[in-house]
């Protein structure tokens, strides 16, 4: 009995483990390429007994694969199509604030509207050209003033009193230029020099309305005349007794006006005066 038992056991379990691997060659998809090593059979098959009557077998040596997700690692990759696909596309991180075509459309713009260098050192040469041709003409413009002013002043000095010493002839000059001073007279030397000439006998200085030319005909008298009215003009000429005479006449005439004013000094033959 006892030999006939353990007989039995024996042949119980030659047979569990022949149906086991039977089992496992009968589960194995023949298509199926092992690329890595099969997990070792479990003892559960072996004990047939304990699983339950429905329990599927497909848990058992089925073959375990690392998948390696990056490439370049020889016959052990396996490339998943989801992982490559993913890795293949182009991936951009855009901030959620920026939108890239608004910006690269502002940008533009801006770049569009800014000048470039060439244009700005063209503007600044065109800048500087024109406060200096700005410049220019107002120094023309000044000199011909200038000229204009000098070329009365000589004029009444040589009409006036070429024939008188140097003194008597800034005197003459000094008179002019305090009547330019005086808001009651023009603003200007010609102003006060050519007062009142469009009428005959009506004008400040004879020789302005007397209906003679006014030809020069001394050139040394001219010559001085013209010194003395640019030194007159630059305040190099003083004379401390003319500081407000505003008239003058010869000596050898009485005009009316002259009872209204105050005496001031007799130079040569002209004899001046402050209005009273």
């Amino acid at each position: 009995m006892a030999f006939g038992g353990l007989f039995l056991v024996m042949a119980f379990a030659f047979a569990g483990h022949y149906l086991g691997q039977n089992a496992v060659a009968h589960n194995a998809d023949p298509g199926d390429v092992l690329e890595s090593v099969a997990s070792p059979s479990s003892n559960i098959l072996a004990k047939g007994s304990l699983m339950p009557q429905a329990a599927s077998l497909d848990i058992v040596n089925r073959s375990s694969t690392q998948v390696v997700a990056l490439g370049g690692k020889g016959d052990f990759v396996v490339k998943a199509p989801k992982v490559a696909e993913a890795a293949e596309k182009a991936v951009q991180i855009v901030p959620a604030a920026i939108n890239l075509e608004e910006e690269s459309e502002e940008s533009e713009e801006r770049t569009a509207l800014a000048p470039s260098p060439r244009q700005v050192e063209k503007a600044m040469k065109l800048k500087r050209s024109a406060a200096k041709d700005k410049d220019t003409k107002k120094e023309i413009h000044q000199r011909r003033v200038q000229l204009a002013e000098e070329n009365c002043l000589a004029r009444a000095i040589y009409f006036e009193a070429r024939s008188e010493s140097e003194l008597g002839q800034v005197a003459v000059a000094k008179v002019i230029l305090n009547r330019v001073k005086d808001p009651e007279y023009p603003k200007t030397i010609c102003g006060v020099v050519y007062q009142g000439s469009g009428r005959r006998n009506s004008c400040q200085f004879s020789f302005a309305c007397d209906g003679l030319p006014d030809d020069v005909k001394s050139a040394a008298s001219w010559s001085q005349a013209k010194r003395l009215a640019k030194k007159v003009i630059a305040g190099d000429a003083k004379v401390a007794a003319l500081t407000t005479a505003t008239n003058y006449h010869a000596d050898y005439v009485k005009p009316k006006w002259a009872k209204s004013m105050k005496r001031l000094v007799k130079i040569g033959r002209h004899i001046f005066y402050e209005d009273s």
